[in-house]
């Protein structure tokens, strides 16, 4: 199965159950949103030395109750570090009638804190399907 065909059967599942890890640290995702869009480049470049890019990237929404995660924000998003870090995003997608485990690559583009969650702004980088 192709990565975009797999982002794209996520993408239309509801209530989809995953865990964020950053490094050693896990964070239950409470709600989370795949779309396929546009991104501000003009050609296919590679980001900050760390990911390649199109001019159209899978983007996530993910949103997590665990406000611990806004402590790790500063080494995730390309911005003032040139060296950011990936975060993986595990769960379980149906194929075939049999469960598989994916694990998406992502790198944090945005992210907004409010007093009860953290909306964390992602763009897909690799998919794994075991």
């Amino acid at each position: 199965m192709e990565n975009e065909d797999v982002l794209v059967k996520l993408s239309k599942v509801q209530n989809l159950s995953c865990v964020m890890y950053v490094e050693e640290k896990s964070y239950q995702v409470q709600k989370m949103s795949i779309v396929k869009s546009t991104i501000p480049v003009r050609k296919p470049t590679t980001r900050g030395g760390v990911y390649f890019t199109d001019t159209m990237a899978y983007k996530i929404k993910a949103i997590t109750q665990d406000l611990t995660i806004s402590a790790e924000i500063p080494k995730l998003m390309l911005g003032p570090n040139t060296d950011f870090k990936p975060i993986l995003i595990n769960t379980k997608l149906a194929v075939g009638g049999t469960e598989q485990h994916v694990t998406l690559t992502v790198h944090l583009t945005n992210a907004v804190n409010t007093k009860d969650h953290v909306e964390l702004n992602l763009i897909v980088d690799k998919v794994d399907l075991k």
